[in-house]
């Protein structure tokens, strides 16, 4: 049969090693990223309004609104609900 050479076999040790080093860490993807929940929190903790904070086009001096409204209805204006902000109601006219 054949008959390797001391530095054929030392290479074929080599690959031997390089090949069971690739497959260890191929096994091996490392850590996982956490993954974030697509759904908002719910529950007693998140109220069903908010401060919402929206720039309307109407805005004469481009300063933003803030109002106490739904979330919902402040997500569709493009707004932000920012609970930090005090909200002051608007005068009735």
């Amino acid at each position: 049969m054949f008959t390797a050479t001391p530095r054929e076999s030392v290479l074929r040790q080599g690959m031997k090693r390089a090949f069971a080093m690739l497959l260890l860490l191929a096994a091996c993807p490392g850590p996982q990223a956490k993954r974030e929940s697509p759904l908002v929190n719910e529950g007693s903790a998140t109220p069903e309004t908010c401060c919402c904070k929206s720039r309307p086009l109407t805005s004469e001096d481009g300063k933003p609104v803030y109002r106490v409204e739904p979330r919902m209805e402040c997500s569709v204006q493009q707004g932000e609900c920012v609970p930090d902000v005090v909200c002051h109601k608007e005068p009735s006219e």
